[in-house]
């Protein structure tokens, strides 16, 4: 009997590979070993779609810089 991963473990898995890609390309045999991975239970795409998702989206907050206060943007009603 196979133990089945935790959302949890999944998730941590996920975002190795995504701090991996944001270092720069994979090599052959790391693509290989992610698509690996990613086929072998379809909650892992997910988890790897998020992880990818906030990696890219912290990177959008850091080009804004660090001064930069999103209170400045708010609108009073």
């Amino acid at each position: 009997m196979t133990v089945r991963e935790t959302a949890q473990e999944i998730d941590v898995v996920a975002a190795d590979w995504a701090a991996r890609l944001d270092r720069g390309d994979l090599s052959p045999e790391e693509d290989q070993a992610l698509e690996a991975w990613l086929s072998d239970d379809p909650r892992r795409i997910g988890a790897f779609a998020r992880a990818r998702a906030v990696s890219l989206s912290s990177e959008r907050a850091r080009a804004l810089g660090a001064q930069f206060c999103p209170d400045d943007f708010l609108t009073s009603q």
